[in-house]
């Protein structure tokens, strides 16, 4: 009894801080929690570490925390699939964003565009769904049940035309088959597009955002172009265990978002296509809510599913 009280009255963080990330070394998520990582060791004072832990729509990741010990010591940093959509998704899944996780904040988003080859004859949205409308034409996305896929079938919906799907695994593969003029259309993040489309590779046709991407100033979104409803970014955030002690989490929101709203970091990021949204745990859990309610009915509508 005389230890219990000097070790619960230590300071957050008294040991190092393990953000667990389900995607492997590399990808976007991966780039974000390492600059993130790197200022949040300079402002707690801890090592700060990622942990990659790929596979399964995000559940060994989430497993992972979930077994830590809900003192913040243990986060999690995922993208919308991990928090709206694979829950919805995958007939049988192993973990609950609400339930089994405790916000910490939002941390950075990146708006879709429509992108179709550098050789294709169309050559706006209204040549598109025209084109739509007399054949068959096919559209790739990053796997079943992304947000890709749930989008392009949004656009088919709305716009009456003979979209099929053609399901890859990622945007590296989808996007290659793309610009080899396999495919007809993709909705695609501006983080792995706007590189290809400055280059010349792919022709973009619009936002699927509510208000134009800084990247690409001139591509006006689908709103503008009359088709509403189409929207979507790619959002990642961060959460802990459930149970993790409010003091600990305002302690870890502090140190994210004064991250988040570093100069560098910022000119970092939004180089990239990737705009920071930092936000306090109650916004944050608001907005997963929604997102989980807006992205389960769209996987309800498409029939997509996973085993």
């Amino acid at each position: 009894m005389a230890l219990a009280g000097p070790a619960a009255a230590q300071p957050f963080p008294s040991r190092t801080v393990t953000i667990v990330v389900p995607f492997p070394a590399g990808g976007v998520t991966d780039q974000i929690a390492r600059v993130l990582a790197g200022k949040m060791q300079d402002h707690l004072g801890k090592t700060v570490v990622v942990d990659n832990k790929p596979g399964a729509g995000g559940q060994i990741a989430a497993q992972a925390v979930k077994a830590a010990e809900a003192d913040g010591h243990t986060l999690f940093i995922g993208a919308t699939e991990m928090f709206a959509i694979n829950p919805r998704l995958f007939r049988k899944f192993s973990y609950d964003p609400v339930k089994d996780f405790q916000p910490v904040t939002t941390l950075i988003s990146s708006p879709l565009v429509l992108v179709v080859p550098k050789d294709s004859p169309v050559n706006s949205v209204a040549e598109l769904v025209a084109a739509g409308k007399k054949k068959e034409l096919h559209f790739a996305s990053q796997g079943v049940g992304s947000i890709g896929h749930l989008l392009g079938e949004l656009f088919r919906g709305k716009t009456s035309g003979q979209f099929a799907h053609v399901a890859y695994k990622g945007s590296a593969p989808a996007l290659q088959d793309l610009m080899g003029g396999q495919l007809d259309m993709m909705f695609d993040p501006v983080i792995t597009t706007s590189p290809l489309i400055a280059g010349g590779r792919l022709k973009p046709l619009a936002i699927a955002s509510p208000k134009r991407a800084a990247q690409l100033p001139e591509v006006r979104t689908l709103a503008e172009l009359g088709i509403s409803g189409v929207d979507a970014a790619v959002w990642f955030g961060a959460v802990v265990k459930a149970g993790t002690p409010e003091p600990v989490v305002a302690r870890l929101n502090e140190s994210l978002v004064k991250a988040l709203q570093s100069p560098d970091v910022v000119k970092r990021f939004t180089d990239q296509g990737l705009q920071p949204i930092p936000s306090t745990p109650q916004a944050f859990g608001s907005f997963m809510k929604d997102e989980i309610t807006r992205w389960g009915a769209l996987v309800k509508s498409s029939g997509a599913s996973v085993d």
